[in-house]
């Protein structure tokens, strides 16, 4: 099981295009994207990880587009509250987190999830915090990332294709992760909100593709957001198989 953990933690990032011009073109403020094709670039070695790049042609009327690697807390922007964190984690009112123990005991927190699949990735996490190993409770946050990519398989039977939920396929405490994540910031100054023209290149890493998929058929499906959250339209790239 910890092999299927290592295969996804290592997605990544590559890379990007900025366009420019001596008259900046007028598009929306909500970023728009195109398919830009797929690329699986097979490693010889059979214990490194293969690639999956992505492109995603973008325009963005504004450029805020981007979040630094290791960006988090919250900010105003353009008069929204906006937080970057991962998680979210709650204390009760004499400031001690809430805990398994918690919903367990008190009435106003019976109708949290139970730590069963998949709550236990998602809302229940097992750390030591001051020095206390407990089973706390969180919340994903889902503006943590800002490239959101979904796994779609040919059901050879039907022809239909089928979303591959990574976060339900293995149990806990090997919760398995999916492939979003985050690209930099694309603009070189993000208070001048100059339009942008470019292409993203995004490698997903794994030593898990070709065992999981070989010949199948795929697509992917993707989203961009920007830093005010807005999120883009949503495409399908065109299908493809790693072999």
């Amino acid at each position: 099981m910890k092999l299927l953990v290592n295969w996804l933690i290592l997605c990544g990032i590559s890379g990007v295009l900025l366009a420019s011009c001596f008259d900046p073109p007028t598009y929306s403020p909500i970023p728009s994207i195109e398919d830009g094709g797929v690329v699986f670039k097979d490693v010889a070695d059979p214990s490194a990880a293969d690639s999956l790049i992505l492109s995603v042609k973008f325009k963005d009327g504004d450029g805020d587009l981007g979040l630094d690697p290791s960006e988090t807390g919250c900010y105003n922007i353009s008069g929204k509250n906006v937080c970057f964190n991962e998680k979210f984690y709650y204390k009760l009112a004499d400031g001690t987190f809430i805990t398994y123990k918690t919903r367990r005991t008190n009435k106003l927190f019976d109708t949290l999830p139970a730590f069963i699949k998949p709550y236990n990735c998602i809302n229940w996490e097992v750390s030591n915090v001051n020095s206390k190993v407990d089973t706390f409770y969180f919340q994903l946050n889902p503006d943590y990332h800002n490239i959101f990519v979904d796994f779609f398989v040919q059901n050879q039977n039907t022809g239909v294709f089928e979303e591959f939920d990574w976060e339900t396929q293995f149990g806990y405490p090997q919760c398995a992760l999916n492939f979003d994540g985050r690209f930099p910031i694309l603009s070189k100054d993000l208070s001048q909100k100059t339009p942008l023209e470019g292409t993203i290149r995004y490698a997903m890493q794994s030593v898990g593709f070709l065992p999981l998929f070989s010949t199948k058929a795929m697509k992917l499906r993707v989203t961009i957001q920007d830093r005010q959250l807005n999120k883009s339209n949503t495409i399908e790239t065109q299908p493809f198989s790693l072999k």
